[in-house]
């Protein structure tokens, strides 16, 4: 009895896991600029991960279950320090050339410029 319920919660928290990284990527491919893109991509896509890690609880198997969850830890801390210093770097960077690091789709690369 137990057992098929965290199966089917393990396969609830897949399916809610690929739902959530589907809508992080339609968020990055719509929205303009460095920055709403990189909110999307970080903040989205860990809770996807950690959906998805979290559905280890399914297999009932505590090794696996502690890897998932150090891992899940992990994400927890480095995502958001990694999505700071990517906007930080941005910012500097927008800041270095004179232009407005609010503007939309500015910060985004010319097809021209890396010839």
């Amino acid at each position: 009895m137990i057992g098929s319920l965290l199966e089917a919660l393990g396969i609830a928290l897949i399916v809610l896991g690929i739902a959530v990284t589907a809508v992080t990527v339609y968020g990055v491919i719509r929205m303009k600029g460095l920055y709403p893109r990189l909110q999307a991509a970080s903040k989205a896509s860990m809770l996807g991960s950690i959906a998805i890690l979290a559905a280890s609880i399914g297999t009932r198997d505590g090794p696996t279950i502690a890897k998932a969850l150090v891992v899940a830890l992990f994400l927890l801390l480095t995502t958001p320090i990694a999505a700071h210093v990517i906007a930080g770097a941005a910012y500097e960077r927008d800041r270095a050339a004179g232009r407005p690091p609010e503007a939309e789709g500015e910060t985004e690369v010319e097809e021209g410029a890396a010839e």
